[in-house]
C-alpha cells in the first residue's frame, strides 16, 4: 500500500466515526427530550447489553486472526482461495457472535419471533401462488399482511425458508444456521489488476476483503 493511500484511508475512517458519533449524540438528545425515535441505543436499533457467553472466545480468536493474518492472505492468495477464505472468516465471525447468546437464543430463536420469516412460512400453501400474490400483502393496512422482515424484503429471501421447510428442514436451527452462513462477503481487487501486471505496468494486483456479519 502506498503512503498516499494510508492518510486517505485514515481520513475516511475518521469521517465515518465522526458521523456515527454525531448521529448518536443527536439521537440521545432527542430521547432525553422525550422524542420517540424508535431507537433504543442511537444510532442503532438495539439495546445496550454487554455480556459474554459461549461464543466470546471464538469471536475474539477470529478477530485477532483476521486482523493479524487477513491482509497478508489477501495479498498472497489466488482469487478463488481468497473468496473461500473470506467466506469462511465471515461465517466464523457471525456464528461466533451469535453463539455469545448460546445456540437457542443466538441461533434457533432469532427467526422464530412474530416479526421474522418463519412466522409466515405456514401461510404458504403453494410457492407459485405466494409469488404471484406477494405484493398484495406488503402494506400493513391490507388483510393478512406479511410480517416485518417478509414484507420489507423481496420474496426470494422468504422463498428460501419456505423451501427449507418443504425439504424437512423447518424450524429455527436450520434457518438460523443458513442465515449466518450466507452473510455478505465483499472482496475486491485493487492496484491495477493482473492484466496490468502482465503488461508490465508495475505493481502486483492486491486485494481487500470485507466480511460483514452480526449476531442479529
Amino acid at each position: 500500500m502506498s503512503s498516499t493511500r494510508r492518510p486517505a484511508g485514515a481520513g475516511a475512517v475518521l469521517l465515518v466515526a465522526g458521523l456515527v458519533l454525531a448521529a448518536a449524540l443527536v439521537g440521545w438528545w432527542l430521547l432525553r427530550s422525550g422524542v420517540d425515535i424508535f431507537l433504543g441505543f442511537p444510532p442503532l436499533l438495539a439495546h445496550w447489553e454487554p455480556h459474554v457467553g459461549p461464543g466470546t472466545p471464538a469471536a475474539l480468536a477470529v478477530a485477532v486472526a483476521v486482523a493479524g493474518y487477513g491482509p497478508r492472505l489477501a495479498d498472497g492468495l489466488r482469487w478463488g482461495p481468497l473468496l473461500a477464505a473470506a467466506w469462511l472468516a465471515a461465517a466464523a465471525w457471525t456464528f461466533a457472535l451469535a453463539l455469545v447468546d448460546g445456540w437457542e437464543r443466538g441461533v434457533v430463536g432469532r427467526l422464530t419471533s412474530g416479526e421474522e420469516y418463519l412466522h409466515d412460512v405456514p401461510r404458504v400453501d403453494g410457492v407459485l401462488e405466494m409469488l404471484r400474490t406477494f405484493s398484495d400483502h406488503i402494506l400493513t393496512d391490507r388483510p393478512d399482511f406479511w410480517t416485518t422482515h417478509v414484507g420489507a424484503h423481496p420474496p426470494g429471501a422468504f422463498l428460501v425458508f419456505v423451501l427449507l421447510d418443504r425439504a424437512g428442514l423447518g424450524g429455527g436451527g436450520p434457518a438460523g444456521g443458513l442465515r449466518r452462513a450466507g452473510r455478505l462477503v465483499g472482496v475486491r481487487r485493487r492496484g491495477g489488476g493482473a492484466a496490468r501486471a502482465r503488461r508490465g505496468g508495475g505493481g502486483a494486483p492486491r486485494s481487500s476483503v470485507v466480511a460483514a456479519g452480526g449476531s442479529g
